[in-house]
């Protein structure tokens, strides 16, 4: 119900609506308009200042995602920031560029999540959440609805994960046992210890101690894009739960030792003693598979490979969770849900001697 002689109301969603007539229809008709606010007094003063309003409801809706992604630079990684700006530059942009934020509707939303099925479901999820990020900020201040609700989203789809098999991991150790190239190392760390491409090339011998045979992951590199350009960024790990702890399997510890007396670099792996770029050693990762004898495969096969091998070995979840940085256990059950299938049924089939035994 409104209050008496005033056009405003207490929506259902416990926030004021307020509505004030803009112009005339052809018709005759009064066109209107809406503002929002948390509290009655709020929503009565922006009908009071109603002025304003207009002036920013025909600003471009790319301009406002654009205001809003600057808004976010203090707050979020520079990764993050390059993202946000690319997804904007390549998509946001080109198809709301011209579009009023007045004039924007659910049905325009809808229409650009679906203008973009080529993309795979996470990105698409990606690009709505900026989307959604900017509207919240222009609903806060009463000038759109919550028109990003309901919106049907791509599912995303379930990944396959790529492992190398035993005969695969044994070539490749073969390999590297044999060639006792420097980097090659950082093959066998990751096959070992999981960590991500990033968190390789970041890795320092300041972050290992030998006495205890533990390696601390505290950083990670990334090519990002900066005003344009690509740059090579060392930056903090992916999340607080990327920074971890990794105990060193001996043989590996050794093997570190020795490549670090005839080192020269603060890093492990290195590009004529300087930081090495992930892109640098994918490449190089693709060559020596080659020489190995070993099919194609991304560099993070290594880490999944790490992953199943420990399964294999009976590692509780929480553990392998804690060792590869994820955020919770739920995690690396849905990533490594299909080995545990096969790791479970193996172990069924263990019930099988019972049998055999009694028979």
């Amino acid at each position: 119900m409104s209050r008496r002689g005033e056009n405003i109301y207490k929506r259902k969603d416990g926030r004021w609506e307020g509505r004030i007539a803009i112009e005339r229809k052809e018709n005759g008709r009064l066109r209107y308009r809406s503002v929002y606010a948390r509290t009655y007094a709020d929503v009565k003063f922006k009908l009071k200042n109603y002025i304003e309003i207009p002036r920013k409801t025909d600003s471009d809706v790319s301009d406002w995602i654009y205001d809003y992604i600057v808004s976010l630079k203090d707050s979020v990684k520079l990764s993050t920031y390059s993202l946000y700006m690319r997804s904007y530059r390549k998509h946001l942009l080109p198809y709301f560029k011209g579009v009023k934020l007045r004039e924007l509707t659910k049905g325009s939303i809808q229409g650009f999540v679906d203008s973009r099925r080529d993309l795979s479901p996470s990105t698409v999820r990606g690009l709505f959440n900026i989307l959604r990020g900017a509207l919240k900020k222009a609903y806060e201040k009463g000038l759109v609805d919550a028109i990003w609700l309901g919106i049907m989203l791509p599912k995303n789809k379930r990944r396959v994960t790529e492992v190398f098999t035993k005969h695969e991991q044994e070539l490749i150790e073969d390999c590297i046992d044999t060639d006792k190239s420097p980097n090659e190392i950082g093959i066998l760390i990751c096959l070992y210890t999981g960590l991500r491409i990033g968190e390789l090339c970041g890795l320092k011998w300041e972050d290992i101690d030998f006495d205890i045979g533990v390696l601390t992951v505290n950083r990670t590199v990334q090519r990002i894009s900066i005003n344009g350009r690509s740059q090579l960024t060392e930056m903090t790990p992916k999340s607080e739960y990327s920074q971890r702890r990794i105990p060193i399997p001996s043989f590996l510890l050794k093997e570190l030792e020795r490549l670090r007396a005839n080192s020269r670099s603060d890093y492990v792996i290195s590009c004529n003693s300087h930081i090495m770029d992930p892109r640098t050693y994918q490449y190089q990762f693709k060559s020596f598979l080659k020489k190995a004898g070993v099919r194609e495969n991304n560099f993070h096969s290594l880490r999944h490979t790490f992953s199943v091998r420990a399964l294999e070995l009976d590692f509780d979840i929480k553990t392998l969770s804690e060792i590869l940085g994820h955020s919770n256990a739920v995690i690396t059950l849905k990533t490594y849900a299909h080995s545990l299938d096969e790791h479970k049924r193996a172990s069924m089939e263990r019930l099988s001697s019972l049998r055999s035994d009694n028979s």
